[in-house]
């Protein structure tokens, strides 16, 4: 005869002192049930430790909702059932982490993930963004302009033209001018 089986039956109103607060019915229950609940998580985890681990979770957990605990049938039923249950996810999960593991040392998957931006490169990445953008502000006003409807609007040369009323001729020397003087601005530094 398994142990679960001879745990004995805690009275019918144990709910009803969880809810209202009482620690020794919370004690009953896990001294009447805690060897056989860990025996029956054993089944599904192979582990005594993660056993052991989800029926205190599951204690602890029911301590925490106590006051809204209201078990269907017997309470013997209801705690082997959320054993099962919690084993049963734990049992999922681990093998969603293995699946995961197994699937990134394949280096087809793994290219697909990027991997994380170092800081030194976003830093410098901004530092370089924040002097190219001080350097297109120094520019003269219409060859800002020129340079800031190209490569911010992805404008091309013959709607810069009609836009600024000039010819794309002179969107071309503009350009070539703003090019020119951040060319000579970025050696400068």
């Amino acid at each position: 005869m398994s142990q679960e089986s001879r745990a004995p039956e805690v009275g019918t109103d144990i709910a009803a002192r969880l809810r209202g607060g009482d620690e020794r019915a919370l004690e009953s229950l896990f001294r009447a049930y805690f060897a056989p609940l860990c025996e029956f998580a054993v089944r599904y985890v192979h582990e005594a430790a993660l056993a052991e681990e989800i029926v205190q979770d599951l204690f602890a957990d029911l301590w925490a909702r106590r006051v809204d605990w209201q078990p269907r049938g017997p309470v013997r039923a209801y705690l082997f059932g959320a054993v099962r249950n919690r084993a049963l996810n734990l049992r999922k999960r681990q093998a969603t982490e293995r699946d995961w593991a197994e699937n990134e040392s394949v280096t087809e998957i793994r290219s697909l993930h990027h991997a994380p931006e170092r800081v030194d490169d976003a830093l410098e990445r901004e530092e370089l963004r924040s002097r190219v953008h001080a350097a297109v502000e120094s520019l003269p006003e219409r060859c800002r302009l020129v340079m800031h409807l190209r490569w911010r609007e992805q404008m091309s040369h013959a709607e810069i033209a009609a836009i600024m009323g000039i010819s794309v001729k002179g969107v071309e020397n503009q350009l070539g001018r703003g090019l020119k003087a951040l060319r000579g601005l970025f050696r400068q530094s």
